[in-house]
């Protein structure tokens, strides 16, 4: 039987955190794009699914890319009007969200 060994925490030399006031707790370390992306769900066919791993798969492609790629193709050349700004505006439904503690 394999011995088992007692794992020890080393202490770490000379290591500060870089204070940043614009930074949350949260963020650290990562870099925050102007226009940060949103995520969305919604439901699709298992079959539209399949075939979306399937060429994923052997296009090295995620399904990530490859709905943005499909949505991107899709809206070229076309004319789409902005919606109205009461209705950009409105209040947004669901969680409040989570006040980080310090």
């Amino acid at each position: 039987m394999a011995k088992k060994e007692k794992f020890v925490f080393e202490e770490l030399a000379n290591t500060e955190i870089p204070k940043n006031d614009l930074q949350s707790p949260f963020s650290f370390g990562l870099k925050v794009a102007a226009n940060p992306a949103s995520k969305i769900t919604f439901d699709c066919d298992n079959d539209l699914i399949e075939q979306m791993k399937d060429y994923g798969y052997w296009e090295g492609l995620s399904l990530k890319e490859i709905i943005i790629d499909s949505l991107k193709l899709y809206f070229k050349g076309r004319d789409v009007q902005a919606r109205p700004d009461k209705v950009k505006n409105r209040t947004k439904v669901g969680r409040k969200p989570k006040i980080p503690k310090i």
